[in-house]
């Protein structure tokens, strides 16, 4: 009965008018963050298909009409970007084309987007969740005004939420153009110059979390290998990951290190893509946007020309204003430095605290295997990871602390570090280096005085947090879905982390020991307890 009535309705509604015409949603303006969203990318798909099948409608061409159908394209594509049915409808009707129309009973898609909208609108859902439900109930409101569901379209906030994104109702009324005279030619606009890739592969490394084929995840340190390639459309100099995965941290690292590069190119070269591979295996969402750093950098190097040292090991993520900060899983990614062969290692300012934190775990030889530079920018960064780019100074502290490696071979560092000579070479580094962080804390192990012996609170926490993690994986499946034995040895190994750990965390930190310890006995409790 529904669908006679929604029919006889298309019928019912005023002949279109002859000039009417399409405008497409405009994709660079913001229409909601798809982050805040109170729904799973499986339903924002789901739901980004039902509005797909809503715009094979068939209505009848008039302004209002042509409006809601942008309307449901626009939201189908911020759901799901990948939604390629739905750029296509939008594209043949900016060149009036003709759409296959909807085969299926159009009330299904449009039951479920109804029922989707009024979830939405519901002050539980949020202030982004309300402002997305608004927006879906302002398309269907007018392609079903006969819902009982149309009576929450709010008329009067519709033009705030659609400005810049989907033109007003007017500008889908296509006037005759008054007769005129025509205007004189204009010169021509000089051409945008943008600059050339100078550099088409590059490599460098960063230690990262990797899904293997099945699925399982893994941290290690990876080589990340940059190929430019051509792209047929005019988009932007941006990056993309192999093998392919997308999501919103994805989408934010990209946003940030373009806006970063067009700060020393406004007009980055179009029509290339630098495609970053992590080999066969996929980088894991644990990760975020760590990325953004590293392939920042390695775009930085297309640009520019330079080549990159094998040695280097960069771990840095871009902020918002475009400066540097450590990733949120920084304390695991420097477990993975800590055994792997050593190098020369690019990290931000506000690595420091765990850095330090080496000295306090009775590591010293870290920096010895690790030439640990602090890299305020991206610039300072690249210029460091570059074949030949240290500026003069640090080229003969390198040198110097080359020597001191070599001459600490097989020996004892803390000895080492007490020694007169040495301490002479390593000040001399300090002095003409400040930024050279090996150095630095070779110096502090040995001085009994500035020699840390407990770690800071925030890299206990973090410490911690990395100790209890396994337990998440067995807090989602239903307790009986568990087996007892996975239990009790997920327990075991996060309380025996924790204990090796414990004696390096302040007694003024034993809170943060006491509720780890808790969580760990709460597993092992729950296994025996089976």
């Amino acid at each position: 009965m529904r669908a006679c009535s929604l029919v006889l309705l298309f019928h019912l509604l005023p002949p279109s008018l002859p000039a009417d015409v399409y405008v497409g949603p405009d994709p660079a303006a913001a229409l909601f963050r798809r982050d805040r969203i109170p729904i799973d990318t499986d339903t924002m798909r789901e739901l980004s298909r039902h509005l797909t099948d809503l715009a094979r409608r068939e209505m009848p061409q008039e302004p209002v009409q042509l409006r809601a159908t942008a309307q449901l394209l626009a939201i189908a594509v911020r759901l799901d970007p990948a939604n390629r049915p739905a750029r296509e409808i939008d594209k043949a009707l900016r060149e009036e084309r003709p759409v296959d129309p909807f085969e299926g009973d159009i009330n299904a898609p449009l039951r479920q987007a109804w029922g989707i909208a009024d979830w939405l609108v519901d002050p539980e859902a949020g202030e982004t969740g309300g402002r997305l439900g608004h927006q879906i109930i302002d398309a269907l409101a007018v392609i079903n005004p006969r819902s009982p569901l149309a009576k929450l379209h709010d008329s009067e906030g519709e033009a705030d939420r659609w400005q810049n994104v989907v033109q007003p109702l007017a500008a889908y009324r296509r006037s005759p153009e008054p007769e005129k005279a025509p205007d004189p030619p204009q010169p021509e606009p000089p051409p945008i110059e943008r600059p050339p890739i100078l550099l088409r592969q590059a490599s460098t490394q960063t230690p990262l979390f990797l899904y293997d084929k099945d699925l399982r995840r893994h941290l290690r340190l990876v080589t990340l290998q940059m190929q430019v390639e051509e792209l047929a459309q005019p988009d932007p100099f941006t990056f993309s990951l192999l093998p392919a995965i997308e999501s919103p941290d994805i989408d934010s690292a990209r946003n940030e290190a373009r806006k970063l590069l067009e700060k020393s190119w406004p007009n980055l070269p179009i029509r290339h893509i630098a495609r970053i591979s992590t080999g066969e295996e996929r980088y894991a969402s644990k990760n975020e946007q760590a990325i953004s750093g590293p392939a920042a950098l390695l775009m930085h190097a297309a640009l520019t020309g330079k080549q990159l040292r094998s040695d280097v090991i960069f771990v840095g993520e871009l902020t918002p204003d475009g400066n540097l900060t450590r990733p949120r899983q920084s304390w695991d990614y420097l477990r993975a430095l800590r055994v792997a062969g050593g190098g020369r290692l690019l990290v931000p300012p506000d690595f420091e605290p765990e850095l330090r934190a080496m000295i306090a775990l009775e590591d010293p030889a870290f920096f010895l295997r690790w030439e640990v530079l602090i890299v305020s920018s991206l610039e300072v960064a690249l210029s460091l990871a570059a074949v030949n780019g240290d500026p003069e100074g640090l080229a003969v502290t390198s040198a110097l602390y080359t020597e001191l490696r070599e001459v600490s071979r097989n020996k004892d560092v803390g000895q080492l570090c007490v020694n007169a000579k040495v301490r002479e070479r390593l000040a001399e580094i300090v002095s003409k280096a400040p930024f050279h962080y090996s150095a630095r804390m070779l110096l502090a192990q040995g001085n009994a005085a500035e020699r840390p012996t407990r770690v800071e609170r925030e890299v206990a926490a973090r410490i911690l947090r990395s100790a209890v993690e396994p337990l998440s994986g067995i807090v989602r499946p239903p307790l009986s879905q568990l087996s007892v034995k996975r239990l009790i040895t997920t327990g075991e190994a996060s309380g025996a982390e924790i204990e090796r750990f414990a004696k390096f965390i302040s007694p003024k930190e034993r809170d943060l020991v006491k509720e780890a310890r808790e969580i760990a006995q709460l597993a092992e409790a729950l296994g025996r307890g089976k």
